[in-house]
């Protein structure tokens, strides 16, 4: 009896190990604690130097320094930030290349009736950040959103908004602006880029356009625009006395343009969640929040499943006014 009572413990003492062993030795654990062993590519489908492009970097840095490998950005511009986009879906599994997405990724599901990808080839990993726009005019004497809305009254003089062009976030928004106070006369002008909106805006040749706080600063800290209110839930410390679209009586305007790290679906489920979790504690380092405070940008740091839920939120929001206006870009 002792005999086999000895053997017995060794038995299930053996099974316990191997057990054990199994775990740790499991592709998904191993993928865990091994990752990243070698460079990771975060791909950006837009120009070096832009603000998508710096907060990329600046979170990047961080990263390789926080998990012991370079992260290294590479611009992939084009298409709407479909050639970058691409890139990354029909990219290995493996935690090796990520994207960098901004609002247009989650519009061009509704803007193209085709794409060379499918929301299903892409993984959300972590929002990384919201940024408050502000809608800003040069006309003269209006120096409130509700100055704003009774100019855009008069049938006989159509208000007119800018954008960097059609389907973009300062299009869309101006649509649901329009829509939300009421201005039904008001038309958009598209213009090829945020530099040419902006020259009409300054010379006054068109009425109010939404942007980002800190391509407007300038402009409106030389008195040549002024800020009628942001787009965040509350006042940008970058501009105290503009109100938020909340305070003026626009709930339903509050928006942001915002910032995130996808990869290739079926990436395992260890990589995307060690990267999620190192993502949220870089995003608290106080160099990189003052960074972004720079450019009116606050950091997020979101879970994998919340920034999904923010990515459904957005698709279904603007695809309505994709789809009221009947805008494609095929």
């Amino acid at each position: 009896m002792n005999t086999l009572f000895k053997f017995g413990g060794i038995t299930r003492l053996l099974a316990t190990l191997t057990a054990t062993w199994l775990l740790a030795t499991s592709p998904q654990a191993f993928a865990d604690t091994a990752y990243p062993d070698r460079p990771v590519r975060v791909v950006v489908p837009y120009p070096a130097g832009g603000n998508t492009d710096i907060i990329a970097r600046e979170v990047a840095k961080r990263l390789s320094v926080k998990l012991g490998q370079n992260f290294i950005i590479d611009n992939k511009p084009g298409a709407n930030s479909i050639i970058g986009t691409e890139a990354v879906a029909k990219a290995a599994p493996d935690g090796y290349t990520l994207l960098m997405a901004i609002g247009a990724y989650a519009n061009n599901f509704a803007l193209y009736k085709k794409l060379p990808y499918a929301r299903s080839d892409l993984a959300p990993v972590s929002q990384l950040t919201n940024t408050s726009l502000v809608l800003v005019t040069g006309r003269p004497g209006i120096t409130s959103v509700k100055q704003l809305l009774t100019s855009g009254q008069d049938k006989n003089a159509p208000l007119t908004f800018a954008s960097s062009g059609v389907g973009s976030a300062a299009h869309l928004l101006g649509e649901r602006f329009s829509r939300s106070s009421g201005m039904t006369s008001t038309q958009h002008v598209a213009y090829k880029g945020s530099a040419e909106a902006v020259s009409d805006l300054l010379a006054g040749r068109v009425g109010y356009m939404f942007d980002a706080v800190s391509a407007m600063g300038a402009h409106i800290k030389s008195g040549r625009l002024t800020a009628l209110a942001v787009t965040g839930g509350s006042r940008s410390p970058l501009l105290p006395e503009a109100p938020s679209m909340r305070e003026a009586g626009y709930p339903d305007m509050v928006a942001y343009a915002w910032s995130g790290l996808l990869a290739p679906a079926k990436t395992p489920k260890a990589i995307v969640d060690k990267l999620a979790l190192t993502i949220s504690e870089v995003l608290k380092d106080p160099e990189l929040v003052a960074k972004l405070a720079s450019i009116s940008t606050d950091p997020v740091g979101s879970t994998p499943a919340d920034f999904d839920k923010f990515l459904i939120s957005e698709s279904d929001v603007n695809g309505k006014v994709i789809k009221a206006l009947n805008i494609s870009l095929d």
